[in-house]
């Protein structure tokens, strides 16, 4: 074997002397075309020693392992076909289910004001007292008519009562005094308004006017919202149409708390936004989710839009990628002369979810896929085998 060993060294010995003695001889040419056409040949000539050397090598190898370089240390896994979900992520919102406004049904200065923003608040009760001097005023002008008109009428009713007089002063004496008794009924309608009154229970949000300023009827003077009953609102992509179903469990994403949790679609919107393609949808949180989220909190939900079972996915960390954008993995292969080599793989890759890629075509079940330690190898390359991850 040592004889063989010999020889095959003495051989490229030789070989690289002829080759240094013809290079001496060689004369570049200055011309373009010259140039090209020497380079072609040194380059097949390149070529053509590379691959000599590598049988050279391979003989040199065989007849003694002991010269073969050592493998790298790769880890690597067989290929099995299993299930995949691929979801899309859409952008909520956590929103109160239920929102009211507080607003008055009289213009006026706001007296008083009970309440601030945070201010847990139940319905019915008293919000803000708008100042009704007007009214009050225009009721003491009318109390004042409703006096004499009372008299007025007491007496032309006793003069009907004992037949003196006409009728129609009586008549316009009663019509009188009622006419005034409905106005003092219509200004205490009036007086009444002047209190607001919160229209649900729940978390005082805003507070748009303060005691002092001006109220107009309509104009909120604060809203609400029933923090007790949340939901989350989501703009799905109009391709998801067809994947989102009422009564459905999605899982909510809240990453300001680091929360997770399953709801289910309590609503769908009829109508999609022409301006940005998207519909609602609307998922009811859980009870034991209430107390933790708050309203206006950023969340996102996940859709499931792909589903396929026996089907190869790997790891988006195997796949590498070439300049041209061809995608490959080194799979592990058995070579009856070096041992174990890695062999570069060119694969096609479709839909993606949570880091891991469904693989079309180029790989099959069994294959054994190098999993870590196949950044920087070379197609070819001889590698040791470890099931274990490199460290």
């Amino acid at each position: 074997m040592k004889t063989i060993h010999y020889l095959l060294l003495s051989l490229l010995l030789i070989t690289f002397l002829a080759s240094c003695g013809s290079a001496s001889e060689d004369v570049i040419p200055t011309d373009l075309p010259g140039k090209k056409e020497y380079l072609k040949t040194k380059k097949e000539e390149l070529r053509t020693l590379t691959q000599q050397v590598e049988v050279l090598e391979k003989e040199i190898f065989t007849a003694d392992p002991s010269l073969a370089p050592k493998g790298v240390l790769v880890a690597y896994e067989a290929v099995q076909t299993t299930s995949f979900e691929n979801f899309a992520s859409v952008q909520a919102t956590v929103v109160a289910s239920e929102s009211a406004m507080a607003t008055p049904q009289l213009s006026g200065r706001i007296m008083t004001m009970n309440f601030e923003e945070g201010d847990a608040i139940r319905k019915g009760q008293l919000v803000a007292v708008i100042d009704v001097e007007n009214i009050t005023t225009q009721r003491a002008e009318l109390e004042i008519a409703a006096e004499l008109a009372k008299d007025i009428h007491e007496r032309q009713q006793r003069l009907w009562d004992q037949k003196i007089g006409s009728e129609i002063q009586y008549l316009q004496a009663k019509n009188n005094y009622d006419r005034i008794q409905k106005q003092l009924a219509s200004i205490d309608v009036q007086s009444a308004k002047k209190n607001v009154y919160a229209p649900i229970s729940g978390t005082v949000d805003r507070v748009m006017m303060r005691q002092g300023e001006t109220a107009s009827p309509g104009m909120p003077i604060t809203s609400i919202l029933n923090t007790n009953d949340l939901d989350v609102v989501a703009d799905a992509s109009e391709d998801l149409l067809t994947k989102v179903k009422r009564g459905n469990k999605l899982k909510v994403i809240v990453p300001a708390l680091k929360l997770e949790f399953m709801a289910s679609v309590s609503r769908i919107g009829k109508t999609v936004d022409p301006a940005n393609r998207t519909f609602e949808i609307e998922l009811n949180v859980p009870r034991q989710y209430q107390r933790q989220l708050k309203a206006n909190l950023l969340a996102e939900v996940e859709v499931l839009d792909f589903r396929a079972d026996n089907i190869i996915v790997v790891s988006q960390d195997m796949i590498q990628q070439e300049i041209d954008g061809r995608r490959f993995v080194f799979l592990a292969i058995d070579d009856a002369e070096m041992g174990v080599l890695a062999k570069r793989t060119y694969i096609e890759t479709g839909e993606s979810h949570d880091n891991k890629a469904v693989v079309k075509s180029g790989l099959t079940a069994g294959d054994r896929i190098i999993t870590d330690g196949g950044r920087g190898l070379t197609d070819g390359q001889k590698v040791d085998l470890s099931q274990n991850p490199i460290q």
